[in-house]
């Protein structure tokens, strides 16, 4: 039986159903699992698939045309004020996100640290649902908003040359198929754990968040890597292979 890693959060529901095997991580650390083997593949951050120069399943992500609704940057004072800024110890792509927007967008440098307090805070997940009683930039939206494009989040990726490559991408395929037709299902059962309305969860599922890798994904992608070797935040974009 093939092993998966992914993350537990409601946005990757629609990705797992029907698939056994799977291990549910955080996202910082689902690049260790795999590069140990302890799973095939793995979903993992945009930024580690380009770190790393793992081979890709054709046609899913994890992205966003715009609002994405749970990746945030909360505000504790006003923007132009910010001088601190809290990431999120279980993120990878969005911490590096909000740089690229503070830093490239904004022209802002502010601190970035791993404890209170701060002026800022990054969450990602399902965690971002929740009232936090301050402002809050969404960043995929600050993202489509400066570059007219989707923002990826994260791919299934796998070790270049996995002897079992075809399996990998077949299954994947066919739990992602299987998650649109059971979409309702997932809303009825995952809006009640995740403590949100089920209206939300629809459209969090169905406008917030989609899961095909086609052009204008492929090209938002390229971009933010473009960004984040500009940041140092990667030594060396390597190419995706799929």
């Amino acid at each position: 039986m093939l092993r998966y890693g992914c993350v537990p959060y409601l946005n990757a529901k629609p990705l797992l159903e029907g698939l056994r095997g799977v291990v549910l991580r955080p996202p910082a650390e689902l690049a260790t699992l795999l590069e140990k083997q302890r799973v095939d593949a793995a979903l993992l951050p945009s930024i580690e698939v380009l770190r790393r120069g793992l081979a890709v399943v054709p046609g899913i992500a994890i992205a966003s045309p715009g609002p994405a609704d749970s990746v945030r940057l909360h505000l504790r004072r006003p923007l132009d004020r910010v001088r601190t800024v809290l990431l999120d110890k279980a993120s990878r792509s969005t911490n590096a996100l909000a740089r690229i927007l503070l830093e490239c967008r904004y022209a802002m440098r502010p601190r970035y640290v791993s404890r209170e307090p701060a002026d800022a805070a990054v969450t990602i997940g399902d965690a971002s649902f929740r009232e936090f009683g301050c402002p809050s930039l969404d960043l995929a939206s600050e993202w489509n908003a400066w570059t007219r494009l989707p923002f990826v989040f994260a791919l299934w990726a796998y070790d270049r040359g996995h002897p079992k490559a075809a399996a990998i991408k077949s299954e994947l395929r066919a739990a992602k198929q299987a998650g649109r037709r059971a979409l309702e299902s997932i809303i009825e059962r995952e809006h009640r754990r995740v403590g949100i309305e089920r209206d939300r969860a629809r459209r969090y599922l169905t406008e917030c968040i989609t899961y095909d890798l086609g052009a204008a994904e492929k090209r938002g992608l390229a971009l933010f890597g473009k960004h984040a070797r500009a940041l140092g935040l990667l030594e060396r974009e390597k190419a995706l292979v799929s």
